[in-house]
C-alpha cells in the first residue's frame, strides 16, 4: 500500500489488524453456543460447546492480536532522503548522497540507489550491494500500481536512470558469470542424485541405544520382581520408568523426523540444489553459484552474479551480513557427514568447494 503526504509518499507493509476475521469468528462461535444452549439432546449440546469454544478461542486470540500495534514496516521517500522504517528507522539515505535511483523491473520491481559518495558503503551497510557500484533496497517489492508512483516521488529529488530488465540484458565488463556446467574430474564418482535427509537420524546408533536400554529394564525388571522390599525396589522402579519414557521419547521423535509433514531434504543434482520442507522448497541452479560451504552444518553458498539479489528476490531473507546466503536449516551430525562424503560427486567444477565443508573460510 502506498501513501502519498504532500511531499511525503510512504509504501507501506505493515501488517493489518485482523478485526474482520476476529468478527466473523466469534459471530460463529456464538452460532454453536446458541445451538448448544438451545438444544434438548445431549450430542448436540456437546458439539455446540466443543465448537463454540474452539471458535470462540481463535476469535479471542485475534482481537487480542488486533489490540497490539502493528510494527511499522514502511519505505519512506520526501524531501531529507529516502529511508527504510521497520519498527523503527533501519536506515536512511540523504538526497546529496545519491547519484541517480532508479525501479529495477526483475521478477519484481524493486529500489536501486547509485550512491554519489566513495563512502557510501561504509555509512549504509544495510544496504545490498549489487553490480555496477549500486545498492538495492532489499525487502520492499513494488506492485504495478506502486511502481510509477515511486518513479515520480524519487524524480523530485533526484535523476531516475532507466530500469533494467531481465531479458536481453547485456553482459557487463567485469561481472562474474558462472561457468557452465563442466564434466567431473576423472577419478571422481558420479551420481545422478543425492538426497541427504537433513534433519535424519543416525539410526544404527539409535537402535544400539535402544537395545541397551531393553537390556537396562531387562535388569531392572529382574531387581523389581526378586529383590528386596525396601527402597532400592522404589528406586528400580522410578528408574524403569524414566529409561522407558527416554526409550519411547527417542523413538517418536526419530519417526517424526522421518514423517512427510517434518521430514526435511536436501536434493543435490547435476542441475543444483534442492532444499524442501513440507510448507516450502527452495531451488538453485549450480549456474547461479560460485561457491559452497557447510561451516558447521549450516549450508551456505555465493552467488556467481552480483545482480543475484535482484534476480532471486524470494531468497533475500537466507542473505547473510557477507553476501552469502544460507539454507534455513541445519544439517544433523548424521546428514552432514553425508554431504561431505558425497558432495564431490555432484558439484560441477564450476563451483568451489571448501577444502573442508564444514569449516569456514
Amino acid at each position: 500500500m502506498s501513501v502519498p503526504e504532500g511531499d511525503r509518499f510512504v509504501v507501506s507493509r505493515t501488517a493489518g489488524r485482523h478485526w474482520v476475521f476476529a468478527v466473523v469468528l466469534l459471530l460463529v462461535a456464538s452460532g454453536f453456543l446458541w445451538m448448544a444452549l438451545a438444544s434438548t439432546q445431549q450430542s448436540p449440546r456437546v458439539a455446540g460447546f466443543v465448537f463454540g469454544g474452539a471458535f470462540g478461542l481463535l476469535g479471542l486470540n485475534l482481537v487480542r492480536r488486533s489490540l497490539k500495534k502493528p510494527v511499522v514496516n514502511e519505505l519512506v521517500i520526501d524531501s531529507t532522503g529516502i529511508s527504510r522504517v521497520i519498527g523503527g528507522v533501519a536506515w536512511a539515505v540523504r538526497w546529496d548522497e545519491l547519484r541517480a535511483a532508479s525501479v529495477v523491473t526483475r521478477k519484481n520491481d524493486q529500489v536501486v540507489l547509485s550512491p554519489a559518495v566513495d563512502r557510501f558503503e561504509d555509512l549504509h551497510r544495510s544496504l545490498v550491494r549489487i553490480s555496477d557500484g549500486d545498492y538495492l533496497v532489499a525487502g520492499i517489492e513494488l506492485d504495478d500500481r506502486e511502481t510509477p508512483r515511486v518513479r515520480d516521488a524519487l524524480a523530485k529529488y533526484v535523476k531516475v536512470n532507466a530500469e533494467r530488465v531481465t531479458d536481453d540484458r547485456p553482459v557487463r565488463q567485469g561481472r562474474t558469470v558462472a561457468a557452465p556446467l563442466s564434466p567431473m574430474p576423472s577419478g571422481a564418482v558420479l551420481a545422478t542424485a543425492v538426497t541427504i535427509h537433513v534433519n535424519g537420524w543416525n539410526r544404527a546408533g539409535l537402535r544400539l541405544i535402544q537395545f541397551f536400554a531393553l537390556m537396562i529394564e531387562l535388569g531392572l525388571g529382574v531387581a523389581i520382581e526378586f529383590g528386596p522390599r525396601n527402597g532400592f525396589r522404589s528406586a528400580c522402579q522410578v528408574v524403569f520408568i524414566a529409561v522407558f519414557v527416554g526409550a519411547v521419547w527417542l523413538e517418536i521423535f526419530e519417526q517424526r523426523s522421518r514423517s512427510r509433514k517434518f521430514r526435511i531434504t536436501l536434493e543435490l543434482s547435476a542441475a543444483g540444489l534442492h532444499w524442501r520442507s513440507y510448507y516450502r522448497q527452495i531451488v538453485v541452479s549450480w549456474p547461479e553459484i560460485a561457491e559452497l560451504r557447510a561451516p558447521s552444518g549450516l549450508v551456505e553458498f555465493r552467488p556467481a552474479d552480483d545482480d543475484f539479489p535482484l534476480d532471486r528476490p524470494e531468497l533475500g531473507h537466507l542473505r547473510q551480513g557477507d553476501g552469502w546466503y544460507r539454507l534455513p536449516c541445519a544439517l544433523s551430525a548424521t546428514a552432514a557427514k553425508e554431504f561431505e562424503a558425497r558432495i564431490r560427486g555432484v558439484l560441477p567444477a564450476s563451483v568451489r568447494l571448501a577444502e573442508r565443508a564444514g569449516v569456514r573460510q
